[in-house]
């Protein structure tokens, strides 16, 4: 039915103080409503109010805006993003262009919204399903930026859904080199992460060619439908062959650096910080989903290393422990691994150019500080945490300036944080049947991971309040 516009004083005036500020970025404009900051009663019409302007059925026109909503949510979800800033995402188009009593949401694998369609009665519901999840910031930040051109009233209706359908539905381009992009920027995490531990010279090139071969293997089964577990399990086995092929004429500290940085690679580090932050902001089926995930990888790689240690030991082929970085030698090497390290993650998942040297940056100084810690005897629990927060709160401000989202910049700033050292330890126990040991160091390992994740996102939590704080007093 027709909407008209009510043109007295008071209406206008209401109607204005209920758009949002456009200075603020669309994600922080959100999260007090999403919190249950804000009075229920400012939960109905908070978008411009909508006049009749030709459109004969509104009901057609809120499913348009329903369906651009759950796209734009599904997008911010599967490229990397949070269920937070899926529903944030959701919640700010669907309100922008005229959908009142808003409830967008996130289960699992599915984002939802319900709502009502300017002068209808009939409530609204839209539902994607995510089949498909990946790392790939440069879509994401892409997506941000449209969803906040229509938070700021800058696009219509039909030239934001041209726009989500140019980035959504573009066509991969690359020719033969998308297929080889991931599985060779594997092969450069490796390289790098075997320079962080110190494997000298010529590991990072056996760590390169079992990266390549991982992601290469993992890629191919992939393509032929085989289920998650056996694809990653058997994709961390060319680090442990490679590392005992070369275990006789390599120096003792190549051996250990070559697993480690091959499986590092594989490990689910982003769908574990994923998983912390949705259950730190109250999605916790969608933060179980994710933990089950990242939990079953993790599983899969420590199997398929166990295996072919387990092989080596039964033949001999013993290796050794990983040695401890010195504060005397991480100012070398270990820096410029570093550097190839936070610049090969950022790159593999599809981080702009423009934020790899600020990750790189990051890396380094998180690196070098808890090293620091470490000389300095604090726990590696507090260490990580504490390096983590610091390195998220760069992130989360750089991001703030540019109005995106910080886990492009912040997930490679941590990647060289993570205990590669205490996960090859653990392998080499459980292959030579040390199963107690073992086990231990793996809870080690996920209690390290852990902290990583709460510290990143305690940073945001900070920057948040920091944010809700000055507000306050400004407006006092």
């Amino acid at each position: 039915m027709p909407v008209t516009t009510d043109t007295s004083a008071g209406a206008a005036k209401a109607a204005r103080h209920r758009v949002p500020r456009t200075d603020t970025p669309w994600l922080n404009r959100a999260l007090p409503r999403l919190r249950g900051l804000e009075p229920t009663r400012s939960y109905g019409y908070a978008g411009e109010l909508l006049h009749d302007d030709g459109r004969a059925d509104m009901e057609a026109y809120g499913v348009r805006v329903a369906d651009l909503a759950v796209r734009l949510g599904e997008a911010l979800l599967s490229y990397g993003g949070s269920a937070e800033e899926a529903v944030a995402g959701m919640l700010v188009t669907a309100e922008t262009y005229g959908i009142s009593y808003c409830e967008p949401g996130v289960m699992l694998a599915e984002v939802s919204l319900s709502g009502y369609a300017p002068g209808e009665l009939t409530p609204l519901h839209a539902r994607r399903v995510i089949r498909k999840h990946g790392i790939d910031y440069s879509a994401l930040g892409r997506v941000h930026r449209l969803v906040d051109r229509i938070g700021a009233r800058q696009l219509s209706l039909e030239e934001a859904r041209a726009e989500a359908g140019r980035i959504l539905d573009a066509p991969e381009n690359g020719g033969r080199w998308a297929r080889y992009r991931v599985p060779v920027q594997t092969g450069i995490v490796a390289a790098g992460a075997a320079l962080v531990f110190g494997g000298g010279l010529r590991s990072p090139l056996c760590a390169f060619v079992a990266g390549l071969l991982g992601a290469l293997l993992c890629g191919w089964l992939g393509r032929h439908g085989v289920p998650a577990f056996y694809r990653f399990a058997v994709a961390s086995m060319p680090a442990a062959v490679i590392a005992l092929a070369v275990s006789r004429a390599a120096p003792p500290s190549a051996v250990p650096a070559i697993v480690v940085a091959g499986v590092l690679g594989l490990l689910p580090t982003v769908t574990f910080v994923s998983a912390v932050q949705d259950a730190l902001t109250g999605h916790y089926l969608t933060a179980i989903g994710r933990l089950c995930d990242a939990v079953l990888v993790f599983a899969a790689v420590v199997t398929g290393v166990v295996v072919v240690l387990g092989a080596g030991d039964l033949f001999g082929l013993g290796v050794a422990l990983v040695p401890r970085v010195s504060r005397a030698e991480y100012l070398g090497a270990p820096v410029v691994g570093v550097v190839v390290f936070a610049v090969a993650v950022a790159a593999r998942a599809r981080t702009p150019r423009r934020d790899w040297p600020t990750a790189a940056l990051l890396g380094v100084v998180g690196f070098v500080v808890s090293v620091e810690f470490r000389v300095l005897g604090l726990s590696a629990l507090v260490g990580t945490a504490l390096v983590a927060t610091v390195v998220g709160c760069a992130g989360h401000w750089v991001a703030r300036r540019r109005r995106e989202s910080a886990l492009p910049l912040v997930v490679p700033g941590i990647a060289p944080l993570l205990p590669g050292g205490v996960l090859y330890i653990s392998l080499t126990a459980l292959a030579s049947g040390r199963t107690t040991q073992g086990l231990g160091g793996l809870v080690n390992v996920a209690a390290v991971t852990l902290a990583l994740a709460v510290g990143v996102g305690l940073s945001g939590e900070v920057g948040q309040l920091v944010r809700r704080v000055r507000r306050g007093f400004g407006s006092g």
